[in-house]
């Protein structure tokens, strides 16, 4: 698939699904997808200003190799499992994991927000963003998505990302930080 197609179909903002209604339209097929917020001002600075200055609403970017019913749906929009993007979002929208939650846990960066904060994010989730994907086969993805995110530059996205807003970083080191603390 071309690359101006691929990339013209991931930053569309028209025809998008609402968070909300995810679960019954997105499909349980490999490809790439985007997550949408439906006004810049309902994200705090500097992430709402530079969608301004970009002129876009896309705040993510990601690949489901397997299934975007799990990927995006159950791991970044619901957060039944673990997920960069709302590990993100949460911090961004000022949520914090639990004091020492990361202690003694053999992955030292999958911190997590308490069972009320996880459900305050999925409810922000659901009244502020929407989604779009566009399947792709398994190679096709792992061509494209390194490829498209330089391109596209969404601000919740670090890796091949030039544009990398250093807040957001600065943001999941301290949930890093507050979830490995003993005190």
């Amino acid at each position: 698939m071309d690359f101006r197609y691929i990339i013209s179909q991931l930053k569309n903002d028209a025809s998008l699904i609402p968070a909300l209604r995810s679960e019954k339209s997105v499909p349980d097929i490999p490809g790439l997808y985007s997550i949408f917020i439906g006004d810049p001002d309902n994200l705090p600075s500097p992430f709402g200003e530079y969608l301004k200055q970009k002129k876009s609403r896309m705040i993510y970017l990601g690949k489901a190799t397997k299934s975007l019913q799990v990927r995006l749906v159950e791991e970044d929009l619901r957060h039944m499992r673990a997920s960069t993007f709302f590990r993100g979002i949460g911090a961004v929208l000022g949520f914090r994991p639990p004091k020492g939650s990361l202690v003694g846990k053999k992955n030292q960066n999958n911190y997590r927000f308490s069972d009320e904060d996880t459900n305050g994010i999925i409810k922000w989730i659901n009244n502020h963003l929407s989604v779009r994907w566009i399947e792709l086969s398994i190679s096709s993805i792992e061509d494209n998505e390194p490829t498209a995110i330089n391109a596209l530059r969404p601000p919740l996205n670090t890796a091949h990302n030039p544009e990398a807003l250093p807040e957001l970083a600065a943001l999941r080191e301290k949930c890093r930080t507050i979830a490995l603390s003993r005190h």
